[in-house]
Parts: C-alpha cells; structure tokens; sequence
C-alpha cells in the first residue's frame, strides 16, 4: 500500500459538528482505513476561506488534500461561478504541489431553496473533478434514500449530521478512498 497522508480541508460538516472532530466523517474513515487524515475542518467557513487557508494545509505536505466545502456558500447565496473558482484554484495550487486533490461533493440540506444551489455546485464539481481528473467522494449520497429524498433523521438540524450521519459520511469516504489505497 503506498503512503497516503490526507489533509481534510473543510467547513463545520469536516469538523464533526456538533460533537468535535473525535466524532467526525474524518476521524471515522481514518480508523477505518487505518490511515493519517488531518481534520482541517472550521465551523462556518466558506471556499473562499477555505482558498485562503490553503497554504496552512499545503505546509502539512500531504499526499491527497480532500476538500468538501460549499454549503455555507450556499447559505450566503454565493454564485456557482464564485464557487467554482476556489475549487478551481484550490485544484490547481494542489497540483503545482504535487499534491492530489480529492473533491468531496457537498452534503445536501433540508432548505429547498439553498439545495437548489448546493445541487448546482454539485454538478459544477463534477466537471471540475473531470477536467482535471480529481477523485470525487459523493457524500451527499448517504443522505438521500433509494427514491430521492433527503433523510433529515441522519442530520441534527437539517444541514449537520449526526453520529449516524457521519458514520454514512464515513462510509462513502472509504469506498472513495479504498480506490486510491488499491
């Protein structure tokens, strides 16, 4: 198995909000798959926050930086263009490191109006992902049922998981990455 050290760079659902980090997607995965991941998760950040802490991230020197981001982006109504960007950016400082990126797609939320948006960012991660053939984790898959709707019994207000939340989280993060592991 090759070396992998993963630097988590992510808002309040990276964190493991409520609980701490000890109760994150990020530490669950990293016992799971026995595995270094940093939790460089911050209540309430945003992308472009998230762009700005990325020299911090990089001085870690890790050999995947896996950045989920995007729903207090889309609380604040910020543009999929804008978005967009500091994925962007965030890929391709990654890539000049020599560092990969991983893409973590946003978790969903039970407010129509801001999914609509985090859907859209969504799609526009996709095609990021795709153009520069990042590895995507769709974490907002563990949060919809097999017809399509949202599971608000695995989030403690309708945005943030709870344990059973994070522990779906955690699964989805293992197939992805059991990918880069093989």
């Amino acid at each position: 198995m090759k070396q992998i050290n993963i630097f988590a760079l992510g808002d309040s659902i990276t964190y493991g909000f409520p609980y701490g980090p000890r109760y994150s997607w990020v530490e669950m995965a990293s016992q799971k798959l026995e595995i270094k991941i940093i939790n460089g998760g911050i209540n309430g950040d945003t992308t472009a926050f998230m762009l700005q802490r990325l020299p911090q991230a990089l001085s870690c020197r890790p050999s995947h930086l896996l950045i989920l981001g995007g729903a207090n982006d889309a609380y604040w109504g910020q543009p999929v263009s804008s978005v967009g960007l500091n994925i962007k950016e965030i890929c391709q400082n990654c890539r000049q490191e020599g560092i990969e990126a991983i893409i973590g797609l946003p978790t969903p939320v039970d407010e129509p109006g801001v999914e609509v948006l985090l859907s859209e960012y969504r799609s526009y991660f996709l095609n990021i992902a795709a153009a520069y053939n990042n590895v995507v984790i769709p974490f907002h898959q563990a949060f919809f049922d097999s017809d399509g709707r949202f599971r608000a019994e695995l989030t403690t207000d309708g945005c943030h998981p709870n344990i059973e939340g994070y522990e779906a989280m955690a699964e989805v993060a293992e197939k992805a990455l059991m990918e880069i592991l093989a």
